[in-house]
């Protein structure tokens, strides 16, 4: 009797073990930091282990293994002192399916749709088995550190995209933001990914100016659409410049000719990210850049203000 009692603690404490693996490799990093700042007990508990994720993962293999060879060892055991040899294939056959799913799948499964929560749950626990197995993990690391020379690991991330929006989203519902400033974060995190495609003013909708152009015809023009940063184009539509209409009104010497105001036009490829085009907008001090496709065709203009409002936009 007393042999199926330690064959069950061996399934529990695997169960468990084995559920904290696949949880801690699910965990939400965000969630976890923003239950420290609200001072949970159990978080805090967590975030301290995970200082050292790799001595914690290795505890809980440890653990886990050891859980599982012990209760197949016991089990084959005991059924081969009831049934003789016949209880070493009867062994096999009673643990492959709770190993595989009891064991395997089903622990894995439950931590990964609750990673929080579980591990939380567990904290004490994890604490316990770190303090209790510390000399054998200290021992390896050293033996480790002897027999492999350590490189410089690569700073690791706060938290992923993913789960800096999914932690905005869990704000929303308990009334920490609103749906305007979740769908502005959002925005945020997704511009690295947006085209400066996506955002451009097609060529067809560009209004612009030939060199020919005169000073009073492009205030006229100015005037009328309420635009006041102008691209110069040539004829077979290659950007030449850009010209400020407010350098012109603020110019108190005697008229000149359009290219004495034209600037230097940043160029932009369509598929180049909107992230990339504001950062070089901003370091050659434009506010406008124009946009071509792969065979060099001017197909837009592109604006510092078509680029943030985009990038600060609710959805």
């Amino acid at each position: 009797m007393i042999a199926w009692i330690v064959i069950a603690i061996c399934w529990v404490t695997s169960f468990v073990f084995g559920g904290i693996e696949a949880g801690l490799l699910s965990l939400d990093q965000v969630r976890l930091r923003h239950q420290v700042k609200l001072r949970n007990h159990a978080a805090i508990r967590l975030d301290q282990l995970l200082k050292k994720p790799e001595r914690l993962l290795a505890t809980v293999l440890l653990v886990t293994n050891l859980a599982d060879i012990a209760g197949l060892l016991l089990l084959t055991k005991r059924l081969v002192a009831l049934l003789g040899m016949a209880g070493y294939p009867v062994a096999l056959l009673v643990a492959g399916p709770i190993y595989l799913f009891l064991l395997g799948v089903l622990p894995k499964s439950l931590f990964r749709r609750f990673p929080y929560r579980a591990l939380a749950a567990f904290a004490g626990l994890l604490v316990f088995t770190s303090r209790l197995l510390w000399p054998i993990l200290e021992l390896g690391s050293q033996l480790g550190q002897l027999l492999f020379r350590r490189t410089a690991a690569p700073p690791r991330l706060f938290a992923a995209r993913e789960d800096l929006k999914q932690l905005t989203v869990e704000s929303e519902r308990q009334g920490a933001l609103t749906s305007a400033e979740r769908a502005m974060i959002h925005n945020v995190v997704d511009f690295r990914t947006v085209k400066v495609a996506d955002v451009m003013v097609t060529r067809e909708k560009i209004v612009a100016v030939v060199p020919e152009t005169t000073i009073p015809e492009l205030l006229e023009l100015s005037a009328r659409t309420g635009i006041e940063r102008v691209p110069v184009l040539a004829e077979n539509g290659r950007a030449l410049g850009l010209v400020n209409v407010f350098d012109i009104v603020l110019d108190k010497s005697t008229p000149r000719e359009l290219s004495h105001y034209m600037e230097h036009i940043v160029s932009s490829g369509e598929t180049e990210s909107a992230y990339r085009t504001i950062r070089r907008l901003r370091a050659a001090q434009s506010t406008l850049a124009a946009v071509f496709d792969e065979e060099h065709r001017l197909t837009g203009i592109v604006t510092v203000e078509d680029l943030v409002r985009r990038l600060v936009q609710s959805a």
